[in-house]
């Protein structure tokens, strides 16, 4: 037997090993690009969710800026008075429902994404005339300052898949005069 025919099935071995070990580095390099899609996919989705939630805190703190009277707090959904201890759990799903037992007040939509907000009242705040800051969060106390009041708010806008949420807090400040 010649050495040329022992070494035939040889080269069709190494060439079925080398075979499997690029298509072994495909499916790795495959693999990790769709894990950098997702994660690419997952941030987007996160920036609009972020963007759905200031649009709300702005319709939010407008919404404040329209009040006349404090009626509402303690009577209206989504209007809630810190002294009644009463406001929902941000956190909780059941918060940010629809229907007739939603906690918060659905806002404006955008592009098919609804931003919702509810308010805690807190109480008066003095502002300081030279310092325009709040000093005292009971009211009361102090000379020449006005008294404005104040309330928490909290929005929560959903993503465009609807697989992620951004919750913002603030509190603001308004005259309702």
């Amino acid at each position: 037997m010649n050495l040329a025919s022992r070494q035939a099935g040889v080269a069709l071995l190494l060439s079925l090993v080398i075979l499997l070990v690029l298509s072994l580095l495909a499916i790795s390099s495959m693999q990790g690009s769709v894990m950098q899609e997702r994660m690419a996919s997952a941030q987007r989705d996160g920036v609009i969710a972020l963007e759905t939630t200031e649009s709300g805190l702005k319709e939010a703190e407008t919404v404040l800026d329209g009040l006349t009277d404090l009626d509402d707090f303690g009577s209206t959904t989504g209007f809630y008075d810190a002294a009644d201890n009463n406001a929902p759990d941000p956190f909780a799903a059941s918060t940010w429902t629809s229907g007739q037992s939603a906690a918060a007040i659905a806002g404006t939509a955008i592009d098919g994404r609804t931003p919702r907000y509810f308010f805690e009242y807190k109480g008066p705040v003095e502002l300081s005339p030279e310092e325009d800051l709040p000093r005292n969060l009971k009211g009361g106390g102090g000379a020449g300052g006005e008294i404005l009041e104040s309330a928490r708010v909290v929005v929560m806008g959903p993503g465009p898949s609807g697989n992620s949420r951004r919750i913002l807090e603030s509190f603001y400040v308004f005259d309702p005069s």
